[in-house]
């Protein structure tokens, strides 16, 4: 699926989902690995760096996240896995 970047719900999703990354916050965050393995897990959120034109999330655990690899902060989706959201469960 391809993102419409001039789509206002495009900007509505990534304000939200970026208000959703809180340094110091204890959060679920849904991720895909490099393996693109779906993860879920609650954890506290250390920081979000930028470096290089690159983001990433690096959490208290010393687990480290490429931003876009990142589908969802506290339920919030990232604008990258629109529809997702539709796929994953708390089976």
């Amino acid at each position: 699926m391809e993102t419409n970047l001039i789509n206002p719900d495009f900007f509505t999703s990534e304000t939200a989902f970026r208000s959703a990354i809180i340094p110091g916050k204890f959060v679920r965050i849904e991720y895909l690995t490099d393996l693109s393995e779906f993860i879920k897990t609650d954890v506290t959120i250390k920081q979000l760096v930028r470096e290089n034109g690159t983001e990433w999330l690096e959490l208290a655990t010393g687990d480290v996240i490429p931003l876009d690899r990142v589908v969802s902060v506290s339920g919030n989706l990232s604008p990258r896995y629109p529809g997702y959201g539709n796929y994953s469960c708390d089976c």
